[in-house]
């Protein structure tokens, strides 16, 4: 593992502060001050290295991106595009029951971003490239035999807004666990496009 600059370890710092911040006391009630005292840095610190909260905000949101597009090269990886997104959805689900506290950040991040027209690009952004990930790997199980013909853009959108949509679940059930979701996700998703003889 490579030594991390100073700089980019302090922002990293920030950025670990601001979210502890947000997830506490929301973004309203967050300052600039109480992310300085929290980074144990002084505001004119803090504002050498971010310019307000969203900035802060967008660059932590890139932050936990990160591990998402890891999963994603993973999966394209793969010599099947079917296990590519077996993997992928198991994965995924894994990672976020793992990260609770990032979750709930990416949740208050949305709401911050729904409330800001200007912000909109980046959910779009965002849903764009994950339905095109998705639907790569759909079209790659066609083209392989593995998948029957079917409309691959539906598929991945519907796949992307369940997906999506069921993790802040693994928060707060006492029931689901992500291989229990996984397993239903396949079925839903997977198996039921399986080019199998009868």
């Amino acid at each position: 593992m490579t030594k991390k600059a100073p700089k980019e370890q302090r922002m990293e710092e920030i950025i670990e502060a601001a979210v502890n911040e947000f997830v506490v006391k929301g973004y309203e009630g967050t300052s600039m001050q109480s992310i300085a005292e929290r980074a144990g840095l002084t505001k004119g610190g803090l504002y050498y290295h971010f310019g307000s909260k969203d900035e802060i905000l967008l660059a932590a949101n890139g932050r936990y991106f990160e591990p998402i597009l890891e999963m994603i090269q993973t999966a394209e990886a793969k010599n099947c595009p079917v296990e590519g997104l077996r993997y992928f959805i198991y994965a995924y689900l894994q990672h976020w029951s793992r990260h609770s506290r990032e979750m709930i950040f990416t949740l208050l991040s949305l709401s911050k971003i729904l409330v800001c027209a200007a912000m909109w690009p980046l959910i779009n952004n965002y849903s764009e490239e994950m339905i095109s990930f998705y639907e790569r790997l759909l079209v790659g199980g066609i083209r392989a035999g593995k998948f029957r013909s079917h409309n691959a853009h539906s598929q991945a959108t519907a796949l992307f807004a369940a997906l999506d949509g069921v993790t802040p679940y693994l928060i707060t059930s006492q029931t689901l666990t992500p291989e229990s979701l996984a397993r239903q996700f396949e079925a839903t998703f997977i198996d039921v496009l399986l080019d199998i003889p009868q």
